[in-house]
């Protein structure tokens, strides 16, 4: 890594900007706009937790663009999504926000089958984005090194078809688990999902 570009606390100001990386991605197959944009935001806030484990990689000599995102959760910690959800939702209709519920059962469910194989040393990746080409593995390595230093175990994380689960296998993680989510599924492709774990 050059000296010019830093790991450092992610600045929520650049939420927007991590937004509109997995938007085309996770837009709902209801409602306007506004509202699909909204429900993006939901689900990646939702990977957000309350702790110290929130990282942007910036290149100082590009007046401190930012590059990539890594949020990380241990056992215990937990999102302050419902507060902003429930301010920033009253002004879409209830029958649009059925969509936001399904995101939210999902979420909670893979989250919740990742951290009970988990022990209270490991952690998990719950959200990763890159804006720039290489800097995806580049503020991964640097988060790795961070984590271990402090003594964490094993990184774990889950993906589904939606993302490019084979990335994690070109950088050290080995599967762990693979399901099929029937809600996502049709008759014609299982929306399939992996929980990959990669030694500290």
């Amino acid at each position: 890594m050059t000296d010019h570009i830093h790991l450092e606390t992610f600045n929520f100001e650049n939420l927007p900007l991590v937004v509109d990386v997995v938007a085309p991605l996770w837009f709902p197959p209801v409602g306007n706009d506004e509202f699909k944009r909204f429900n993006v935001e939901y689900i990646v806030r939702n990977n957000i937790c309350e702790n110290d484990y929130r990282f942007q990689l910036v290149d100082e000599d590009a007046h401190n663009e930012i590059l990539s995102a890594a949020f990380f959760a241990c056992k215990g910690d937990y999102s302050i999504v419902e507060k902003w959800f429930s301010s920033e939702s009253q002004r879409f209709p209830k029958e649009w926000l059925s969509a936001s519920g399904m995101s939210k059962a999902y979420l909670t469910m893979m989250d919740e089958r990742t951290l009970s194989i988990m022990n209270d040393d490991d952690i998990k990746l719950t959200l990763f984005v890159s804006r720039k080409p290489g800097a995806g593995a580049q503020i991964l390595e640097k988060c790795c090194e961070k984590l271990r230093t402090e003594g964490w175990k094993n990184l774990y994380l889950w993906t589904d078809c939606d993302c490019n689960w084979q990335w994690y296998i070109k950088h050290g993680f080995t599967l762990v688990q693979e399901d099929i989510y029937e809600p996502f599924s049709s008759e014609h492709q299982d929306y399939k999902t992996w929980i990959f774990k990669r030694k500290l």
